[in-house]
């Protein structure tokens, strides 16, 4: 019976522990069912190229380790195989090993790292405070310390929570730390941006719902913060790919945005409490929605590179014209992710926009902003359908015209050009990369043409999540739905219209530009500066912080031992001078006090020579006084300088 655990005590270290739920074997077979359908694509996508089994070993060592993460019973586990993920699946972004994959790679594995470490310490502080990391046990805990803790133990929550989100969001692509994706998908094989896209993302949306559901449930507070980061999200994934002519760059944005429609569902979990219903419906099978979009996508993208080895719109223009049944499939994922009603994308977005709007109705302040946020929605809404026509139009419908070289196209002889077009135009297309893409193409119209058993079947069976569960007076509500109803019709309808006018008077008229020998051409006018990587995070992570910290530490490490080591040394010799010559002065009157007496009884004439030899004596014996005195305080001093500089070196 559902749900159960498996427990490893003995594995490394604090054991290893596993869960099986509902939401978990359905994303565990999402997982498993997206690894399917783009290892179909791999025998046709590589060929005989290099690296192949490399691709293939890495791509399985990265899907068990996200199987890791979705089945993990503790934080810790999930930990482990997150950062596994991690390390494996850098090995799939930079597999073609040029020059623009290496720099992708670094970008994707420094987000990576840091988000690990960052959420590794938020795991230290959170096991600190509630003393475990056990998902099911943590919403007890941590709704103690919310509810009725002390000042300073709801401050470290929050801290160890924000900690944890920055991990999580890293690996989801939350702004600002989505930088990765837009430069991971466009080098990475097909193949694997489909799974990065797809499926990796997910791990990091899994863990922001661990956060919503079970650390800080009922903190409105930071579900408010999670909202405007969602909508942020949403709108700076969309629109560069407004402005994208890379089909797979346009893809990678467009995840981006997907990413900020869930994270927007995922915080109206917190803000609307126990009546959270529809928009936790809907953010669960928007994350099967988007894995499935992806995958499909991605997957047909695969299969326009690799007939014609460019991803720019402008050499694709046309390509697809005569291809039915690619363009019947790219247009079902192009449909699906625009919401379009009765493919199965309009109602998981429907699900959360309700929920938006039940919100917006019961929020006591801040309605106007609210409102301004639902039309946000909807307008990001439409710039998806915007540019997802872009892509179909550009490449299925629009007439070729005459092709754009490139620099690499430059390098290849005509007479080689000639004979690689006539080898593609030739090339026919193996039915298994067709049906590679073509399985997610038919869940996504099943879902869409059933949508009550995807609502009341799958996402119930997913609502088993943890100790959140979608049952009971739940299941009442959803069974009581009309995703069909007129004012969501309406909802769906502004969206597209919002679509509609953005690719005509935004795409058309402002981003293309009409050559009577070449054709419509797409331009690329997104402005450079808008890089937050190369403007921002590179200038900050490999030269101001480097200089910054290097300054501090040759500091610490050399100028300032060095200048205490000489004031030291200073500040001894004065003082050995000042004990030496007070220790003088202090011999010299004793010496003249105690033989005062002596010589006045002495007679003049017998005791003149005694006195000289006397006088002579005692004067060496100060000076020889006087000389050790010194030397024994030069030695204490530099004895205290040594063990000072012995501190600085091997104690601190």
């Amino acid at each position: 019976m559902l749900p159960f655990e498996i427990n490893i005590d003995s594995l490394v270290g604090f054991g290893m522990n596993f869960r099986i739920d509902g939401f978990r074997i359905v994303y565990s077979a999402v997982t498993i069912f997206m690894w399917l359908c783009s290892t179909m694509l791999t025998p046709e996508y590589f060929g005989r190229s290099e690296g192949r089994k490399r691709y293939h070993i890495f791509s399985f060592l990265t899907m068990f380790a996200t199987l890791g993460v979705f089945l993990s019973a503790d934080l810790y586990t999930t930990f482990i195989f997150f950062e596994i993920m991690s390390f494996t699946s850098y090995v799939l972004v930079v597999h073609t090993k040029k020059e623009d994959a290496v720099r992708a790679g670094s970008t994707y594995l420094a987000v990576a790292v840091i988000g690990g470490l960052v959420m590794l310490m938020g795991l230290f502080m959170l096991y600190d405070l509630v003393g475990t990391l056990r998902i099911v046990d943590l919403k007890e805990h941590c709704g103690k310390i919310l509810s009725g803790g002390e000042a300073g133990e709801v401050k470290r929550l929050v801290a160890s929570a924000v900690t944890i989100l920055f991990g999580f969001a890293a690996k989801a692509g939350m702004f600002p730390l989505h930088v990765w994706l837009p430069k991971a998908h466009p080098v990475a094989p097909a193949p694997a941006s489909a799974l990065l896209s797809g499926v990796l993302t997910k791990c990091g949306i899994f863990g922001i719902l661990i956060i919503v559901m079970e650390i800080m449930a009922g903190s409105e507070g930071f579900g408010i913060v999670l909202y405007v980061f969602g909508f942020i999200t949403m709108f700076a994934g969309a629109l560069p790919a407004l402005f994208s002519t890379d089909i797979k760059k346009t893809l990678a944005c467009s995840s981006v945005s997907q990413i900020g429609f869930i994270i927007v569902g995922a915080s109206l979990i917190l803000l609307l409490g126990e009546e959270c219903t529809l928009a936790a419906t809907g953010t669960l099978l928007y994350m099967v929605n988007h894995s499935m979009f992806k995958l499909c996508l991605f997957l047909s993208a695969g299969i326009i590179y690799m007939k014609n080895h460019s991803l720019d719109l402008n050499k694709l223009r046309g390509y697809g014209q005569d291809k039915t049944f690619l363009k019947i499939i790219f247009l079902t994922g192009a449909l699906g992710i625009s919401g379009v009603p009765l493919f199965s994308g309009y109602v998981s977005k429907t699900l959360i926009h309700e929920g938006l709007v039940e919100y917006i109705h019961i929020a006591e302040s801040g309605t106007v902003l609210l409102e301004i946020s639902e039309w946000l929605f909807l307008i990001c809404g439409g710039m998806t359908a915007a540019y997802m026509t872009k892509l179909f139009v550009a490449i299925f419908v629009e007439k070729p015209g005459k092709e754009i070289q490139t620099a690499e196209d430059h390098d290849l002889s005509t007479e080689t050009q000639n004979k690689r077009k006539v080898l593609h135009k030739n090339e026919k297309i193996r039915f298994i990369s067709y049906l590679s893409a073509l399985l997610p193409a038919v869940v996504i119209l099943f879902f869409g043409l059933f949508p009550n058993l995807f609502i009341r079947g799958l996402g119930v069976f997913m609502g088993n999540f943890n100790n959140f569960s979608l049952s009971g007076e739940s299941e009442e509500i959803l069974r009581n739905l009309s995703i069909f109803s007129l004012e969501n019709l309406k909802g769906s309808a502004i969206s597209l219209a919002f679509g509609a006018v953005i690719y005509i008077f935004v795409i058309r008229r402002f981003l293309t530009v009409k050559d009577d020998v070449k054709g419509r051409i797409y331009i690329q006018r997104w402005p450079l500066w808008l890089d937050i990587e190369e403007v921002i995070y590179r200038p900050l992570l490999l030269k101001i912080l480097p200089a910054v910290l290097g300054f501090v530490c040759r500091f610490f490490a050399n100028t300032l031992p060095e200048f205490i080591a000489r004031y030291v040394m200073k500040f001894s010799k004065l003082t050995a001078k000042i004990f030496g010559n007070l220790f003088d002065r202090i011999v010299t009157v004793t010496k003249a006090k105690a033989f005062k007496d002596i010589t006045d009884k002495k007679h003049p004439k017998l005791d003149n020579a005694h006195n000289k030899i006397r006088e002579i004596q005692e004067k060496d014996e100060v000076v020889a006084s006087s000389i050790s005195a010194n030397l024994l305080f030069i030695s204490l001093g530099l004895c205290l300088t040594i063990l000072f500089l012995f501190y600085l070196l091997f104690l601190r």
